[in-house]
């Protein structure tokens, strides 16, 4: 009878063992313990003309970050989601235009995006789902990110022409721009300017050569030709009877276009050649709330103290003597899922496991230790 009583608890111990491979059916799916990945895409060209020991070095920076980020306690481990970092390189960075042998050397970037996805059910499967992932972008020598989301106002041979990005305090202790709604963190320790001004002279030039290559495009096209009548009546002196002649002119949308480009750089052109010798370098000045059918935004008057000033991104900011792959600048910026909202600082977050994972990293990652791998000048 003993005998028989061990084998049935020994039976039971077998089932009760084996039974949990439905368990986690009915586990809160905010408790389930998660995981984070890293992963990178493919080097491009570019990046391949730099070899590969810089691409190496480059990914280790990009998961020497990854591992910072991970130690965070919202993360150890993750309860209820996933945390994917997926990094990519580029051997230039997009605003780096500049072409020479007096252009400062090109240097390797890198993105790191993390993205969290919270656990879902659907069809009987357990998955992190990220079609509502809540971001953080931490980007390695990639000085456009700090004009991300700023309108490219033109460009010259010369480079891009921007407006000058806005201060808006600090995040974490990190300085900070509010560019068009979007916070761009701004991780340095050069004392080196991230931009230079724009002179009035530089960017009405920059304006008319855009508008010149407006009008190219423009002339080139085929005329799209407008048929439009018209009726004209007149009285016929010998017999008093009323005529009326129908005619057809031909104009064209393209013709018009035209027009207005040439008449609008012959304005620009004037505005430059009245400008006095002593005011061509002034820092041009513009409404970026105002602009042309040609996409331009006029300069202020001189005297004007409204608007934003134009810069352009500085490439020498970097040190050429430092190692090409050496980190001297890091930026960073957000995306809370919902109604889109890009400052960890801001109300109206909505409030799911996702943006509150986010908001925990970035309130307790030691950001110290990221600004403490910046390279001095």
């Amino acid at each position: 009878m003993i005998c028989c009583k061990s084998a049935a608890a020994l039976l039971a111990a077998l089932l009760i063992a084996s039974a949990p491979v439905h368990a986690a059916e009915g586990e809160d799916l905010a408790g389930k313990t998660g995981k984070w990945t890293f992963s990178m895409n493919e080097p491009g060209p570019d990046m391949k003309k730099l070899g590969a020991p810089r691409l190496k070095a480059l990914r280790g920076h990009l998961q020497e970050v990854a591992r910072m980020i991970s130690s965070s306690p919202a993360m150890s481990p993750p309860k209820g989601f996933e945390a994917r970092f997926w990094g990519s390189a580029s051997g230039r960075d997009r605003f780096d235009i500049c072409t020479g042998k007096k252009c400062p050397p090109s240097r390797p970037t890198g993105i790191l995006a993390l993205m969290i996805g919270s656990y879902e059910e659907t069809d009987g499967k357990t998955r992190a789902a990220f079609n509502k992932a809540a971001t953080m972008d931490i980007s390695v020598n990639n000085l456009g990110q700090v004009f991300s989301h700023l309108r490219v106002l033109c460009r010259d041979s010369e480079g891009f022409l921007l407006p000058e990005p806005q201060r808006d305090g600090e995040r974490q202790g990190i300085p900070a721009y509010l560019n068009d709604g979007h916070v761009v963190a701004v991780l340095s320790r050069n004392p080196a300017p991230l931009w230079l001004p724009v002179s009035r002279e530089r960017y009405l030039k920059a304006a008319i050569a855009t508008l010149g290559t407006q009008l190219s495009s423009v002339e080139g096209r085929p005329v799209k030709q407008i048929l439009v009548e018209e009726g004209r009546s007149w009285i016929d002196p010998g017999n008093e009877k009323i005529w009326v002649e129908k005619s057809r002119t031909v104009t064209g949308e393209v013709e018009e276009a035209a027009e207005q480009l040439s008449e609008r750089m012959r304005r620009l052109q004037s505005e430059l050649d009245a400008l006095p010798p002593e005011l061509r370098q002034q820092q041009a000045r513009v409404d970026t709330t105002v602009r042309g059918d040609d996409g331009i935004s006029p300069l202020l008057p001189l005297e004007s103290s409204a608007g934003v000033g134009v810069v352009t991104p500085n490439f020498e900011f970097f040190n050429r003597k430092l190692p090409a792959d050496a980190v001297q600048l890091v930026t960073l910026q957000w995306k809370f899922n919902g109604t889109p909202v890009f400052d960890p600082d801001k109300t109206g977050i909505t409030e799911n496991l996702q943006n509150g994972k986010l908001l925990e990293i970035y309130r307790t990652v030691e950001w110290k230790k990221l600004a403490d791998r910046v390279q001095l000048r």
